[in-house]
């Protein structure tokens, strides 16, 4: 049955919906501040598109983080209104995971990179044979004049870097940077990875913000 999946981690985001392993209309557009404005209207094109009307759908997919605090807020908003009433489970995919898996043809090394201001990368080491990626580390915020004595440490002579925060790094470690075209977070393939996930019921769910925010509701809400 049809999922749609979605990601407002970033500066781009992006939907779609999927089949089993067949992405069947995808859609991104770009501005963090415009992700609330045009996050409906896409999610109704990218339906048009794969000719699936809102009642066939399983699954609602989310990419919860980390990323943007504004951005996490309206696609999980969006999201688990949407689940909650089409009565539809969510799953919740680490945005990092969904970079990495768009590079996983790589063999050796990936880390996903994403500006989390204050001098900080988003971060994490995932490893690929070119067939299977596997997870070294948990998503966590690095000082960037760290991330090469923080890549060291953990094995890491040389790697490929992606995300919207790879271009530019300069750490001390050879750094390949993946293409443009797998650099930013696609609804796609956040919607294949969700079938490693679990279930979350709508109402549990929140985003992987990393660190505290001071725009962050203080009790309940997201």
């Amino acid at each position: 049955m049809p999922v749609l999946s979605l990601t407002t981690a970033t500066s781009t985001a992006s939907v779609a919906v999927t089949e089993d392993t067949l992405v069947l209309a995808e859609l991104s557009f770009s501005g963090v501040r415009s992700h609330a404005a045009r996050l409906l209207p896409a999610v109704d094109y990218v339906l048009r598109q794969a000719g699936v009307e809102r009642e066939t759908l399983s699954t609602i997919v989310i990419g919860n983080g980390p990323g943007s605090f504004t951005g996490l807020r309206i696609g999980l908003s969006f999201a688990k209104g949407l689940a909650e009433s089409l009565g539809l489970p969510l799953v919740l995919v680490p945005t990092l995971h969904g970079l990495a898996a768009q590079c996983e043809l790589y063999a050796g090394h990936i880390v996903p990179l994403l500006d989390a201001r204050r001098d900080e990368y988003y971060a994490a080491v995932f490893k690929s044979d070119s067939r299977c990626l596997t997870r070294v580390t948990e998503d966590l915020a690095v000082k960037k004049s760290e991330l090469g004595e923080w890549l060291l440490s953990l094995g890491v002579e040389e790697c490929l870097v992606t995300g919207d925060a790879a271009l530019g790094v300069s750490c001390g470690v050879p750094c390949l940077v993946a293409p443009p075209g797998v650099r930013t977070s696609r609804a796609g393939t956040l919607a294949l990875l969700a079938r490693h996930f679990p279930t979350t019921n709508p109402q549990e769910a929140r985003p992987n913000y990393i660190r505290s925010s001071s725009a962050r509701p203080k009790q309940g809400g997201i």
